[in-house]
C-alpha cells in the first residue's frame, strides 16, 4: 500500500511538472529574448529610499549605468535621507524631471553613460536650459581628479572622478549646491 501511494504521488508530481512546462511555452520564448538582450540595452529604473517619518526627503535623479558603484551611490544617499530614482534611460529621466521640476532637488549624471561625449554635452546643455533651477552633479571616470568648482557650469555644477565613495560624494554634493547658489546670484 505504501509503495502504491508513493507511486501515485510521483505520478501526480510528474503530471504537474508536465502541465507547467507545456503551459509556459510562451513565457520561455520571451525569457529567451531577455537572455539574448545585452545588459547595456535593458533600461533600468530603480528607487532607493529609507522610510522615515519625514515626507519631504530630497528627491534625486541618478542617471548612470547599472553598476555596483552606482547602486552603492544610491544606497549611500538613501541612508543619508535622500529619495533616489536611478535609471539608465536618459530621455525618460530628463522628460520626467522637466515635466515637474519642482519635485526634484538635483540630478547626478554619469558622463560615461554616453559613448559620444559631444552628444552627452548637448543633452546636458539642453536640459540646463529647460531646467535652470536644478543643480547637476557630474560623474566621470575620464577626468583626472574631482572638480569641485563651477568649471563645467554649462553642463554641471561639480564633477567627481569615479569611483566615488561616500565622503567624496557628500563633499561633491555640498560643492554642487554652493556652486549652484553662487551661479544663481550672478
Amino acid at each position: 500500500m505504501t509503495i502504491g501511494l508513493q507511486l501515485l504521488v510521483f505520478l501526480i508530481l510528474m503530471m504537474i511538472g508536465f502541465y507547467r512546462t507545456s503551459g509556459d511555452a510562451g513565457v520561455s520564448v520571451s525569457s529567451q529574448r531577455i537572455r539574448d538582450t545585452p545588459m547595456e540595452d535593458l533600461q533600468v529604473w530603480r528607487s532607493y529610499s529609507y522610510s522615515r517619518e519625514e515626507d519631504d526627503a530630497l528627491r534625486i535623479a541618478l542617471i548612470a549605468r547599472n553598476t555596483v558603484q552606482t547602486r552603492r551611490i544610491a544606497t549611500d544617499l538613501a541612508q543619508q535621507g535622500y529619495d533616489i530614482h536611478h535609471t539608465t534611460d536618459i530621455d525618460a529621466m530628463f522628460e520626467t524631471v522637466q515635466t515637474r521640476p519642482v519635485d526634484w532637488d538635483f540630478i547626478i549624471f554619469d558622463l560615461d553613460l554616453f559613448d559620444d561625449l559631444d552628444a552627452c554635452v548637448d543633452e546636458l546643455m539642453a536640459f540646463r536650459l529647460d531646467c535652470a533651477d536644478i543643480p547637476v552633479l557630474l560623474l566621470s571616470q575620464s577626468v583626472k581628479q574631482d572638480e569641485l568648482s563651477d568649471h563645467r557650469r554649462a553642463i554641471g555644477d561639480a564633477t567627481l572622478r569615479k569611483p566615488v565613495f561616500r565622503s567624496r560624494l557628500l563633499a561633491g554634493i555640498d560643492a554642487m549646491k554652493s556652486n549652484f547658489k553662487a551661479g544663481e546670484s550672478v
